[in-house]
């Protein structure tokens, strides 16, 4: 999980930052002026740092519903597809369980980005 964490920022750190960076280089380089150094790095800055505090306080995903409740959007038997939290899930149900379409699940567990259910 830190290791994506990690590539995440650094992601951030080179696609957005990258040309903060280089207006800051050229004006310490003499090429440009301090004025216009800051009018480029000032924007790619702040959504760098945005971005950058999302991606840290960001959840998971599909672990904030665990316990919730969906509806069986075709039949598992046990494999599907169903609807937690207004997302489509690939989902089993546990224990080789069958739910028909239609049907209330309760999400039990996300691993690998796939839903683990079973039948309200």
């Amino acid at each position: 999980m830190r290791l994506l964490l990690l590539l995440a920022l650094l992601d951030d750190l080179l696609l957005l930052a990258a040309p903060a960076v280089v207006a800051l280089a050229l004006y310490a380089l003499g090429v440009i002026p301090l004025w216009a150094a800051a009018a480029v790095a000032a924007p790619f800055a702040a959504l760098a740092a945005y971005v950058g505090a999302k991606v840290v306080k960001e959840r998971p995903r599909g672990f904030a519903y665990v316990g919730g409740r969906g509806v069986a959007v075709e039949d598992l038997g046990p494999r599907g597809v169903v609807k937690i939290g207004g997302e489509y899930w690939r989902a089993v149900c546990v224990g080789g369980c069958t739910v028909s379409a239609g049907s209330c699940v309760e999400l039990v567990e996300v691993r690998d980005g796939v839903a683990y259910v079973t039948p309200c």
